[in-house]
């Protein structure tokens, strides 16, 4: 799904019913209150700065719930390592926690995924910019791509469209920065923005919490590294793919076949 991203992998209740009892209850922030036109003005800030780069780099790692059939959540973790140069170039090198590692590259209209691990690859042509790379990764291939929607041009539109209302929750430190803790709702997604008070509007944490799947399973990304003038070498784009790797298709490129039709960006 074009979302923020595409997810799915014995409590104490006595304790926890102690720990009610003797501990302190926070007071709920307003979140029953109309919206702060404060809280969105930082969100599209955010959005209209990261959409006007024409250059970032950052490092992220991460976690995801997945709902077992039994209802219990179990966490993942990743890295990432995200390079753009816009606007036809885009890197992504990612580890997961159980160590596999994979990387995607899209560089003048070619777009390539590896799996480093098993040594397999798709390559697949994409006309036009990283939006539609993007987009064609994760709409029509439905792979993930965590957190694409920071890395599109059109994410102020985005925001505007999916957010329905937002609220400054509290003001903390980060690495001893001042920061907003921003929470921000949608139909079907809501969302926490951590940004910095002052300089560039780089988010520092985010969490997603998919409230109509199964769970309400939950994705956060720490940011390490914001960049906005990387100078990369030109070889960070051209991706060596080993000789004894082996080339699997996109899924629309099977389908494609199975149809007997062209894939989008292929000559029949």
């Amino acid at each position: 799904m074009m979302s923020f991203l595409g997810m799915s992998r014995v409590g104490a209740l006595w304790l926890a019913a102690l720990t009610l009892a003797t501990l302190p209850v926070a007071a709920p922030w307003a979140a029953d209150q109309p919206q702060n036109d404060e809280a969105m003005d930082h969100l599209m800030r955010m959005a209209r700065h990261l959409s006007e780069l024409e250059r970032v780099s950052v490092v992220l790692r991460a976690g995801y719930d997945v709902v077992q059939e039994s209802g219990q959540k179990i966490e993942f973790t990743e890295r990432r390592a995200i390079l753009l140069m816009r606007p036809d170039q885009l890197r992504v090198d990612a580890e997961t926690s159980d160590g596999e590692r994979s990387v995607l590259v899209f560089d003048d209209g070619t777009l390539t995924l590896m799996n480093a691990t098993d040594k397999t690859y798709a390559s697949s042509a994409i006309p036009g910019t990283v939006d539609a790379a993007i987009t064609h990764f994760v709409r029509d291939q439905r792979m993930r791509l965590p957190l694409a929607m920071l890395f599109v041009t059109g994410l102020p539109t985005e925001l505007e469209r999916r957010l329905t209302e937002a609220q400054i929750v509290e003001t903390t430190l980060i690495g001893g920065v001042s920061h907003r803790h921003i929470a921000a709702r949608g139909a079907t997604v809501d969302v926490q923005v951590w940004l910095p008070e002052t300089g560039d509007p780089f988010p520092q944490r985010i969490i997603l919490t998919y409230k109509q799947e199964a769970g309400q399973p939950q994705f956060w990304a720490n940011f390490l590294c914001w960049d906005s003038s990387p100078e990369p070498p030109a070889s960070a784009f051209s991706l060596e793919i080993p000789a004894d790797a082996t080339r699997i298709a996109f899924l629309t490129q099977v389908r494609a076949a199975q149809s007997g039709a062209p894939e989008q960006g292929e000559t029949p």
